[in-house]
């Protein structure tokens, strides 16, 4: 599968302020994962030169007490950004491809 963009919101801190990203979302087969990376903010536009505002991330879907939960793949713990990045990927791929 090619890279594709998700769009999502982030929770900064304990505060009720969001952040909305973009980011662009790969596929790793060998353990169904997801790199993310090149973060930006949603409203803007992507130029020459710019930074991503968050580091690559790497994340999959496990079930966990009966439940799907996103988590980071190497410490297999959630995280409000693992959760975010989730989300964005759910609302763009269909469920039977997050299942393979």
């Amino acid at each position: 599968m090619r890279p594709f963009e998700i769009n999502f919101d982030f929770p900064v801190g304990s505060s009720n302020l969001k952040i909305s990203l973009t980011a662009t979302a790969e596929t790793h087969h060998s353990e169904l994962y997801f790199e993310v990376h090149d973060f930006y903010l949603a409203n803007e536009q992507k130029e020459n030169g710019y930074h991503s505002v968050l580091p690559v991330q790497q994340v999959k879907r496990i079930k966990r007490d009966g439940s799907y939960l996103w988590v980071h793949k190497d410490s297999e713990q959630a995280s409000e950004l693992s959760i975010a990045i989730g989300n964005g990927i759910e609302a763009v791929l269909p469920g039977e491809e997050l299942n393979a």
